[in-house]
């Protein structure tokens, strides 16, 4: 049924795409080019020209790959990984998967999202999840801090960062003694745009953790400074 769903959205994809400008075709190319090979690697000329956004992700100990950005819904970016899995974000945490073996259906309460405000971090996020396997309705909280600035390099550019943590705490969802319910999160956004950059993250306890990297923005950012390669 997963795989049903994702052919049914690239087919869709496919279709709202043909026939269309040389941009919208290159857009599509992009998408293959994702979906083709899992292990796949772009240079910054390549990024720099994309018509769609592309980032970089390694999940657990399997090798770095790439997403590409399929579709935007107002504050939610659905990306499409190499190995042919769906992720919606919500101003850079995601919130639902297809395709996982043990998807994320559902993030409540995405109005507090602490990375959606515009001014102060809110120190705490109450929200509720469904995952496949887990349960329905599971209460997870965290709290978040401002760790700090560093500096970073991504595709040979240093970039400034503030560094966001957030400590989740996974409600015990079995009548026996849960370990793992307890995580952090780590968020790096950009010192002077406040943009998401790069992130680290896990959104179940029995689920990988997902380092991702958003390569489009940093290659904007070097474009801004006048960095080329």
């Amino acid at each position: 049924m997963k795989l049903y769903i994702l052919s049914a959205f690239i087919g869709f994809l496919c279709l709202s795409l043909s026939g269309c400008s040389t941009t919208t075709l290159a857009y599509y190319n992009t998408l293959k080019l994702a979906l083709k090979d899992r292990t796949v690697t772009y240079t910054v000329e390549e990024i720099a020209v994309s018509k769609a956004d592309i980032m970089q992700i390694k999940a657990g100990e399997r090798d770095t790959a790439s997403l590409a950005l399929a579709y935007i819904d107002g504050d939610k970016y659905k990306w499409v990984s190499g190995d042919r899995v769906i992720f919606t974000m919500h101003h850079g945490i995601i919130v639902k998967t297809e395709g996982l073996d043990n998807d994320l259906f559902y993030t409540g309460n995405l109005q507090h999202n602490p990375l959606a405000t515009n001014d102060v971090l809110p120190f705490s996020w109450k929200r509720k999840v469904d995952i496949d396997a887990i349960g329905y309705g599971v209460p997870v909280d965290s709290s978040w801090r401002i760790v700090g600035e560093e500096t970073r390099e991504y595709l040979g550019f240093s970039v400034p960062l503030i560094k966001v943590v957030e400590t989740v705490d996974f409600s015990e969802y079995t009548p026996f003694i849960d370990v793992g319910l307890s995580w952090e999160n780590t968020y790096f956004l950009h010192k002077h745009t406040k943009e998401l950059m790069a992130t680290k993250q896990q959104f179940s306890p029995e689920g990988d953790v997902y380092d991702m990297v958003y390569l489009s923005r940093v290659v904007r950012e070097m474009n801004k400074q006048g960095v080329t390669q």
